[in-house]
């Protein structure tokens, strides 16, 4: 495979047409064969991949947060930029979902505050919550103050009979499962906000914003309990 050992990223396609125009003599029914074979090749002797095991996910098992900034809605206050981000939870296997509005950065009071009032929103505990390690929590932390914020996280857990666990940094797809439903909230907030303000310019007060997030992350509730 002198052409794939060059360019391994070649399509089997343009390989194909290629061989064609090197051998016009050549059947056209080799397409097939000739794209077994190159897949052939590439599983023994191509780039490697990176392997994912796909996960698994049983009812009540584990529970995801997150934060997302909202600045890319431009909701403004009496014509002031209210800088604010939301709270996420996600039920993985239901996809039940709860959101809030947190004035300010990610800090462990903004986890501690969102994930009790979503456990009480969902009216139970998954057996195991996942956060992303609070990464920007962590920013200019010394040592032993990071230690103390780990700690306190963990114990919030553990108060509600839940296994705390983090996400490993630079591992982007263990949090997938609530990451990938901020688009879809996000849509359904503009959308709302958009019912309150046909330009979407100001909202009249941030209890107006809880309520219409509240309403978005009601109407993405998944199929069934977890």
């Amino acid at each position: 495979m002198p052409l794939l050992e060059a360019a391994p990223g070649l399509r089997a396609v343009a390989i194909y047409e290629e061989m064609r125009r090197r051998h016009p003599e050549l059947p056209a029914g080799i397409r097939r064969t000739l794209e077994r074979g190159i897949r052939s090749w590439r599983a023994l002797y191509g780039p490697e991949r990176e392997v994912i095991f796909r996960q698994v996910h049983e009812p009540g098992r584990q529970g995801l947060s997150d934060f997302t900034d909202m600045a890319e809605l431009s909701v403004s206050i009496a014509g002031a930029v209210l800088d604010h981000r939301l709270y996420h939870f996600r039920l993985v296997w239901s996809g039940v979902e709860h959101a809030h509005v947190i004035l300010g950065g990610e800090s462990h009071v903004a986890l501690a505050e969102g994930l009790q009032n979503a456990l009480w929103a969902a009216g139970g505990t998954p057996l195991e919550h996942r956060s992303d390690s609070l990464s920007a929590a962590f920013r200019n932390l010394t040592a032993e103050a990071a230690s103390d914020l780990t700690q306190r996280y963990d114990a919030l857990c553990m108060h509600y009979g839940m296994t705390p666990t983090h996400n490993k940094r630079g591992v982007a797809h263990e949090n997938g499962s609530v990451e990938s439903a901020h688009g879809h909230l996000k849509a359904a907030v503009r959308a709302s906000l958009n019912n309150h303000n046909s330009d979407n310019s100001s909202a009249s007060s941030t209890p107006l914003l809880n309520q219409t997030v509240a309403v978005s992350a009601s109407d993405l509730i998944g199929p069934g309990p977890s």
